[in-house]
């Protein structure tokens, strides 16, 4: 939060409000060629994001900041809703620490004239983007997991009992069981998009008609 909302005063208070940051600590000084910051965002409404600067350094106490971006208002619009702020770098800069700064946000309703100022500074994913060091490699594309596991399915029928053990990745005779007649299903949401490779029952799961 950048700061604290009084509806009593001009813009909510903004004018009080202090620019805020995130700063990141790669460790070791690293060859950044861009970053990528994803926002929140509202179904019915578009933002304006106040004050964004990112800046990167070699210090910790950013006494030799390198600024990347700003400071300047970052106005989404219906085409770049939710999607990335890039920050591209013609030349990489080398730098071990950045910090991504905020002054909350300004909201204007697409389904009304309603507007106003917000103090939230919300970030769904900051990516930054180095070259590979020697003996660094690229993730495997192709790896596969078990999406499902630890993850309690939707039940349409009757609640089965032992719900949990239907994704505990064990296949044992600790199953769940289920005692609905007619059409019944589970439903499982990942909230983020898969290229599926394999599903499998092999869990038991025991359907009792």
């Amino acid at each position: 939060m950048a700061g604290e909302e009084n509806g009593s005063a001009e813009n909510n208070g903004y004018a009080s409000w202090d620019d805020v940051y995130l700063q990141y600590d790669f460790g070791e000084p690293r060859e950044i060629h861009s970053i990528n910051l994803y926002r929140n965002g509202y179904e019915n409404a578009l933002n304006t994001f106040k004050r964004i600067k990112v800046e990167v350094s070699s210090n910790e106490d950013f006494s030799d900041a390198n600024v990347l971006f700003g400071t300047a208002d970052v106005e989404e619009t219906a085409a770049t809703k939710l999607a990335a702020q890039t920050i591209n770098l013609t030349t990489p800069v080398t730098a071990r620490y950045v910090r991504i700064w905020q002054k909350g946000h300004c909201i204007q309703n697409t389904n009304s004239s309603w507007k106003g100022y917000g103090n939230g500074v919300g970030l769904r994913e900051i990516e930054v983007i180095a070259k590979l060091k020697d003996g660094e490699t690229l993730p495997d594309a192709q790896e596969t997991r078990n999406i499902a596991l630890g993850k309690l399915p939707y039940v349409y029928g009757l609640d089965p009992t032992n719900i949990a053990a239907i994704s505990d990745g064990k296949q044992d005779d600790n199953y769940a069981v289920h005692n609905s007649t007619g059409e019944r299903w589970l439903q499982f949401e990942y909230k983020n998009r898969y290229r599926i490779h394999e599903g499998s029952s092999r869990a038991p799961i025991r359907w009792s008609a």
